[in-house]
């Protein structure tokens, strides 16, 4: 499935401190993920970093260039 758009569960993830979310009503899993700047390959979650309010920090691994990087909340989709 390609990689959708939906700041609202990017944001529940972030509030709740979690990478992956389930929905409930398909219970489909979904999880961060962002597009590598090399443009051609989205990343998977490599690492992150919690706080007692939430998820603080994502970084991402590309599975083509195998670099990690950091994008902001507005560029990553699940």
């Amino acid at each position: 499935m390609e990689p959708k758009k939906s700041s609202t569960m990017v944001k529940k993830m972030f509030e709740l401190g979690q990478t992956t979310l389930v929905d409930p009503k398909s219970k489909y899993r979904y999880s961060l993920t962002a597009k590598c700047p090399c443009g051609r390959e989205y990343g998977s979650v490599e690492r992150f970093e919690k706080s007692i309010y939430g998820l603080e920090r994502v970084i991402f691994k590309c599975s083509l260039c195998e670099k990690e990087f950091e994008v902001p909340i507005s560029k990553m989709v699940i």
